[in-house]
């Protein structure tokens, strides 16, 4: 069996065409949450069963940046922009991959659902974004070497 390795100078992110820079490195820097399962199960009186596939494609993706990260200013006046178009904002791409393993994924129209708050103090603290997307699409990883 051969050995792997994991380091997240592997992974790349980028949003809306931009690299994602200036991640705050405390524990998982970004995560992607799926908005469901991806089927439910149904068991009929008789003891049949009917397993139901989930067409609910959404996720909800956590980027963890520094004060100072390029990109936590563009976040920023992209939630500027959503806000002041209210019903009219416009989604932006976003696409992540770890180039050693091939896993991560991508969606065409992501948006801002919260902001990080604003703390300072002795030390410096996460800037956390919450974006959403109604179609997060998963990469296929690599073969097992």
């Amino acid at each position: 069996m051969a050995t792997s390795a994991y380091s997240f100078k592997n992974v790349q992110a980028t949003l809306d065409g931009q690299t994602v820079i200036g991640f705050f490195d405390q524990g998982e820097v970004i995560s992607v949450a799926r908005n469901a399962d991806k089927g439910s199960m149904l068991i009929g009186a008789d003891g049949s069963s009917l397993f139901s596939v989930s067409t609910d494609e959404a996720a909800r993706i956590t980027i963890r940046l520094k004060h100072t990260s390029p990109t936590h200013r563009m976040l920023i006046e992209k939630l500027k922009r959503q806000q002041a178009r209210g019903g009219s904002a416009r989604g932006f791409p976003l696409d992540i991959i770890d180039t050693s393993s091939g896993e991560g994924g991508n969606a065409e129209q992501c948006f801002i659902q919260s902001a990080p708050a604003a703390s300072n103090g002795n030390e410096a603290t996460v800037r956390e974004w919450v974006l959403v997307t109604g179609k997060w699409a998963d990469l296929v990883p690599y073969g097992a070497e």
